[in-house]
């Protein structure tokens, strides 16, 4: 009690058992109830950037704990903790599912993950939607999954959801995604990060019209965009779009 607080102290703690995989029931079941506790003593970030190590720990006990995919589904399910926390929690789950053997629970935890990209306003949407894409694998294709993730390419999705969705959708090739992506290099409010995004979907799935898009973005945002957009060019080109200049 005398240094809960102090988070050099806590850590410490931690990093001592770190590399341990034959955690005593009884710790597990202890680390196990601060993941879920809804008492922050220390700062959220710090608090988050804990609780995240403490789920790699328990992810790597040998078995995993039976109970933590249950754990965290709830967490998700109640909500009521910071989003930087409750984001963890669904990056953790999803990495769990593939290996969960019963069916009702693996069932449970993408029924979760669905809902939870659906709501393109929530920040943990977009760590919702590349849990997903993990558990499908890449090259297979799945239609709810590109449904999804082009719903979050909207304007209207959460900033970080849509970075997330834009990025995925290049990734995955779903060139449905190319009239959003065109919106944000041709509209006129400029954010460098979400150009950056775009430009780099442009890269993965643009056309040959692309090319000047991407060029007209690197002449309005200047050296910020640059790599970025010599990179989209470079792949267009070796898709057959023209010269990179």
């Amino acid at each position: 009690p005398s240094n809960a607080d102090r988070y050099e102290a806590r850590n410490d703690a931690l990093r001592s058992v770190a590399r341990r995989r034959d955690l005593a029931s009884d710790d597990v079941a202890l680390l196990m109830s601060y993941v879920e506790s809804t008492n922050c003593i220390l700062r959220v970030e710090r608090e988050a950037a804990l609780r995240n190590d403490v789920l790699n720990l328990l992810r790597n006990q040998e078995p995993v704990p039976d109970g933590l995919p249950a754990i965290l589904a709830g967490m998700v399910e109640r909500g009521g903790y910071d989003p930087a926390i409750l984001d963890y929690c669904v990056q953790h789950l999803g990495a769990l599912g593939p290996d969960i053997r019963d069916d009702v629970r693996r069932n449970r935890v993408r029924d979760l993950l669905v809902l939870t990209a659906r709501d393109i306003s929530n920040p943990c949407a977009g760590t919702a939607l590349y849990s997903l894409a993990e558990g499908i694998g890449p090259g297979k294709d799945d239609g709810l999954l590109r449904r999804l993730t082009l719903a979050a390419c909207a304007k209207d999705a959460n900033p970080f959801v849509r970075l997330s969705a834009l990025q995925l959708a290049g990734e995955r090739g779903y060139r449905e995604a190319l009239p959003a992506v065109r919106g944000i290099l041709t509209g006129d409010r400029r954010d460098a990060v979400q150009d950056i995004a775009a430009i780099g979907t442009l890269g993965l799935i643009g056309e040959a019209s692309d090319a000047a898009l991407v060029r007209a973005a690197l002449n309005k945002g200047g050296s910020r965009l640059r790599p970025a957009a010599e990179t989209a060019l470079k792949r267009i080109a070796e898709r057959g779009g023209g010269a990179v200049k």
